[in-house]
């Protein structure tokens, strides 16, 4: 008798730590993909200078809940945060102007005000694809002297119906931001979310990472 109520006391006392073993093992799996979900939404680094020169970082990542992805490069540029703001926009107002017609065979500006611009840009693209329709805002942000910012995003409310020879870029937002370091330095933060509507990550990467450099040494 006493043998039996010491096995049930022993079998009470290994329950719980069954039970806790079941549910350790049960919520291992989902707790690994809980991690690699997390994971896959957070910066990683994919391009870096190797120079002594100018430095630069360039970081990706998913869009939480979308089928977006996010980059952006962090880098040293010489001019003050006014004069990174201005050289942004007179780029714009350049294009406008016609100063890169084979590149951009129609690139308007449609509003223009002190915090922003609406343009409406056609692209020229490689046979067989159609040329891209975009239409963009840019909103300006200077705080102060040493923090400056423009966001921008599609546009499309203020345009006629889609052009049946023109395939229209439906979403491009991007940001840029220009905050002033130590010495005459300032740092650039610039950001591009986009959906690469199913192309490979492979073809997609080298074209952003090229972009981005461009867009840094334009300061």
């Amino acid at each position: 008798m006493e043998k039996k109520i010491w096995r049930f006391k022993r079998v009470l006392f290994m329950l719980p730590m069954a039970l806790m073993v079941l549910v350790i093992l049960s919520c291992g799996p989902t707790r690994r993909q809980s991690i690699k979900a997390w994971e896959k939404h957070e910066w990683k680094k994919v391009k870096a200078s190797k120079n002594t020169g100018r430095q630069w970082k360039i970081y990706r990542r998913k869009v939480r809940n979308t089928a977006f992805w996010e980059y952006k490069i962090v880098g040293e540029i010489s001019c003050s945060p006014k004069q990174g703001v201005e050289r942004f926009r007179k780029d714009i107002k350049r294009l406008a102007n016609g100063a890169d017609p084979k590149k951009y065979p129609s690139y308007q500006v449609l509003q223009e005000s002190k915090d922003s611009l609406l343009t409406y840009v056609i692209h020229n693209e490689p046979f067989p694809f159609k040329d891209t329709e975009m239409s963009v805002r840019y909103v300006f942000h200077v705080r102060d002297e040493k923090d400056t910012a423009v966001e921008w995003t599609e546009s499309w409310s203020d345009c006629d119906e889609p052009h049946k020879k023109l395939k229209r870029v439906e979403m491009f937002r991007g940001s840029l931001r220009l905050s002033s370091r130590n010495g005459s330095q300032t740092q650039m933060v610039q950001t591009m979310q986009f959906d690469p509507k199913g192309m490979p990550m492979w073809l997609v990467n080298p074209t952003v990472i090229k972009f981005l450099k461009k867009e840094l040494k334009k300061y």
